[in-house]
């Protein structure tokens, strides 16, 4: 059995230590093993280029570490996702390898499980299971959060979690969990909107953005939109300079009111927005921390697909000790940037109006929120017309023409990890 281990820990410690003794175990028994430990990988983050799939089909443009990661993926039985808790989930490190594995999958859309997903791009893909290390704080709310996301992610990864263990598991246990077949984990159940709270209106609003473009992103545009509205003193920063984190932390303990917005990246936060999460560490239980809320959207047509890491959000908020004033979920925000302002009119005046709420009355309207968030879902009823539609041509045109413009659509359905 071919077993990878992604190892996401950004520090030596006993978290390696573990993960040799499940490796000894795995070997000892015949198994061919392959630890990455990612803190020694030149590995880029993921910066949303999409060059892996209208470029270079199914590798990372940049031709960084993550061919021989992703590589080691798709060839192997096995992959165990490892990584100590860090601010209620697993590193930032680990979280920026899942980022790079998005050439794995197609960029085209099919139905699974009745919600728009990727496409396979390769015959089979791997079993998986997620190994944490437990933080003093971590509860079975952080677990449960971990889980639910990471099903989800593996759902996305053509494939099913079957385990999301703590170090606290003996090791022969889980390389028992991994050589033996079992039961894959019951996806979540799908949720709803979470409540925010409502505070004295603030004055002063500092903007995040967690965009891996920078400012050519949508998320920018959802954040200034919402500024626009709020009317008050506000400044924008930006995560993707990960150089400057700590000014970034700093800007957030100075902040009268934090906004926080990201595109969905494999069901959860970019890398490197879960880099400036982890480096928030440090202000856990200071008083004064700022009241805080969110953006997250998503190129799936859906809310639903957002709802998940929401509730890691809310949770990140009490863990700060802020105030937890929602999140702001859209689908198909994608295209956001490039469409035209007669698509976007009724969007950017409910992001306005939202922040105008937030200037007069300190809160978010739920039901501004519900329409913005609008598909939640398709209906079941919709289901074979969803699937009939995304047999055709035109829904693709938009990768098709990246993919012809750059003379790479013969080789769209490419597998470069298959020997």
């Amino acid at each position: 059995m071919k077993i990878t281990i992604l190892n996401g820990n950004p520090v030596a410690s006993g978290f390696d230590s573990y993960l040799r003794d499940v490796q000894s175990t795995l070997a000892g028994d015949g198994n061919a093993v392959t630890r990455l430990d990612l803190r020694d990988l030149p590995l880029r983050p993921c910066v949303g280029c999409w060059g892996c799939w209208v470029k270079t089909p199914g590798e990372c443009v940049a031709r960084d570490a993550s061919l021989e990661m992703d590589r080691a993926v798709i060839q192997a039985d096995f992959v165990v996702w490892a990584a100590p808790l860090k601010m209620g989930f697993p590193a930032a490190l680990l979280k920026m390898a899942l980022d790079k594995h998005l050439p794995l999958i197609h960029p085209y859309m099919v139905v699974d499980h009745g919600e728009a997903h990727h496409l396979k791009r390769y015959a089979r893909y791997p079993r998986v299971g997620l190994l944490v290390g437990k933080e003093p704080s971590t509860d079975e709310h952080d677990l449960q959060i971990v889980r639910d996301i990471h099903c989800r992610t593996a759902l996305n990864f053509k494939t099913r979690l079957e385990f999301c263990l703590t170090t606290e598991t003996p090791a022969a246990e889980l390389a028992g969990h991994i050589t033996g077949r079992r039961a894959v984990l019951p996806l979540p159940g799908r949720l709803g909107p979470t409540g925010g709270a409502t505070i004295t209106p603030p004055s002063r609003l500092t903007l995040f953005n967690g965009s891996p473009r920078g400012k050519r992103g949508n998320t920018p545009i959802f954040l200034g939109e919402f500024a626009a509205g709020f009317g008050g003193e506000s400044e924008m920063v930006h995560l993707i300079q990960v150089k400057q984190t700590e000014a970034h932390v700093q800007a957030f303990a100075e902040a009268g009111c934090a906004w926080i917005g990201f595109p969905l990246y494999t069901d959860s936060m970019p890398g490197s927005v879960k880099t400036f999460f982890d480096a928030l560490e440090p202000l856990v239980g200071r008083k004064g921390n700022p009241p805080v809320g969110f953006v997250v959207q998503s190129g799936f047509p859906e809310g639903l697909h957002s709802r998940y890491v929401e509730r890691y959000l809310e949770k990140l908020a009490a863990r700060l000790g802020s105030q937890y004033l929602g999140t702001i979920v859209k689908g198909n925000g994608e295209g956001v940037r490039i469409m035209p302002a007669e698509m976007t009119r009724g969007l950017f005046a409910d992001l306005q109006a939202l922040g105008a709420g937030l200037r007069q009355n300190g809160r978010l309207d739920p039901a501004v929120l519900a329409r913005i968030a609008m598909p939640e879902r398709f209906p079941t009823y919709l289901d074979p017309v969803f699937r009939i539609f995304l047999r055709l041509p035109s829904a693709h045109s938009y990768f098709d023409g990246m993919l012809k413009k750059n003379g790479a659509y013969e080789r769209r359905f490419a597998r470069p990890f298959v020997d």
